[in-house]
């Protein structure tokens, strides 16, 4: 189970990391984007630290969801177009990953 866990936090991490760059490349102001970027590499080292067996790797996924989640809604209301569905989808994602990192 930790392995599905990890596959899917690398993936969403990595699609969060995609979506920051590629808004970093086309933004005049990319703190929104950097923030994302930042919490991708969170996410990301969170799966890392699991597969090791390191401790708190919890604490990881949960900065790193909230500040992708973060950053998204904000780029969302900023470009006022805002998808509920999408962020609900988004925030459901982070907190079962959360929730998988606390209980593994």
């Amino acid at each position: 189970m930790d392995i599905v866990l990890c596959i899917v936090s690398i993936l969403f991490g990595g699609l969060s990391l995609f979506a920051a760059v590629s808004q970093m490349r086309t933004e005049k102001k990319p703190i929104p984007a950097l923030v994302m970027l930042l919490g991708s590499v969170a996410l990301i080292s969170a799966a890392g630290c699991n597969l090791e067996k390191l401790p708190f790797d919890f604490v990881l996924a949960l900065l790193g969801c909230a500040t992708i989640c973060a950053a998204a809604i904000h780029n969302g209301l900023k470009s006022k177009n805002f998808h509920i569905q999408h962020h609900i989808v988004r925030i459901a994602l982070s907190i079962l990953l959360t929730v998988g990192f606390i209980l593994l």
